[in-house]
Order: C-alpha cells, then structure tokens, then sequence
C-alpha cells in the first residue's frame, strides 16, 4: 500500500505532456508516372532557398520585414523538399513531361531547377486581418547533358488566406503553389526543347 502510494505522488509531480505539433502536406496526392514516348524528361533539382526556407517551419511574416515560425504547426519536410516533390507530381499531370528525381537514377534529356524569393504568409493588413500568401520562384531550364541553358522565367503568385487560421495559410500556401508551379510549366510547353 506504501508503494501505491509512494507511484501515485511520482506521477502527480511530472510535467502535463506538451501538445503535439501539427504537421501539414503542401501535396495531396501523388501520381504514378508511366514512362510516354514523346514525354521529355525532367531532373527537378532541390530548389535553392533563403535560410530561413530550408526547415520544416511554416513561415509568417507578422509586418514584412521579420519572419516568425507558425508556433506547433510545421510542413511535413523541409520546405525545398515539399516544392521539388509538388514540382514532380504537377509535371505528371501534364502529357509532354516527365519530372524526376536526381535520386531516381533515370537520364533525363533536361533539368529545371527553382530558385525560391518567397513561400510565406504576409500580414499586410495587420495581425488579426487573413494574411496573404507570397510563392515566388525563378525557374531555369537547362539541357541536360550539355547544361546549356534554354530559359529562365519568375513567377510570383499570391492568394489571400480565408483568415488567420494556420489551415487557411496552408490552403492559401497550397493554392498559390500550385498555380506558380502551373504558370511553370505553361511557360516549359514553350520552349524549345529539340535543340
């Protein structure tokens, strides 16, 4: 009776468990990719990023000129790991292109590579206003075995989030994403990429 006495003291003196951390996908599917005879192949590099893009952490900037960390709420990889992975499965859903990975091992006939300014939420109007969320990239497409270069090309695209709710961030952040990395690619049906 001593003991269960002495247990039950022990455990009223630990620490409350600390909340868990939220972790949220930029993608929400991922498509096979069958090889196609006129598809070009694409390396999509690892984006180059600030520093402070190089974590998991969701990035909000509370008046343009700082960064913060969305508290318990993270990206579930790093953030140039998120956009390359994004990057690949927007590709597959396009007929005259194939993305892969460096890693996958496959030779590919072309490369792009992303240079990331911004993948943030700006609170321009205030911190309890819906913040607006900034993805800009440069894209460079570069043949493959010669590394010549073919094209560079900058997007930005924006959108409001529905408030100030991390959710609504991250489905803002996924919007604007995916239509940086869709102007990309409609940018890629025009190059020319015989030569």
């Amino acid at each position: 009776m001593v003991v269960g006495i002495g247990l039950s003291a022990c455990v009223s003196v630990l620490p409350d468990p600390k909340p868990a951390d939220t972790i949220y996908l930029l993608r929400s599917s991922v498509e096979a990719v069958t090889p196609r005879k006129d598809a070009k192949n694409f390396r999509v590099d690892r984006p180059t990023t600030p520093t402070s893009l190089q974590r998991d952490a969701i990035i909000l900037s509370p008046d343009g000129n700082t960064y913060q960390t969305a508290g318990r709420a993270r990206w579930s990889e790093p953030v140039p790991a998120l956009i390359q992975w994004s990057f690949v499965d927007e590709l597959a859903g396009h007929d005259e292109f194939i993305g892969v990975l460096p890693t996958s091992g496959v030779r590919t006939t072309h490369r792009v590579h992303l240079t990331v300014r911004n993948f943030e939420a700006q609170f321009d109007h205030g911190q309890t206003e819906a913040p607006l969320v900034v993805v800009h990239y440069i894209a460079t497409v570069a043949d493959a075995s010669s590394r010549n270069l073919i094209g560079t090309f900058a997007v930005k695209s924006t959108r409001r989030a529905d408030n100030i709710a991390i959710s609504s961030i991250v489905n803002a952040t996924r919007e604007a994403n995916q239509s940086a990395l869709s102007d990309i690619i409609g940018w890629m049906k025009t190059l020319d990429l015989e030569s």
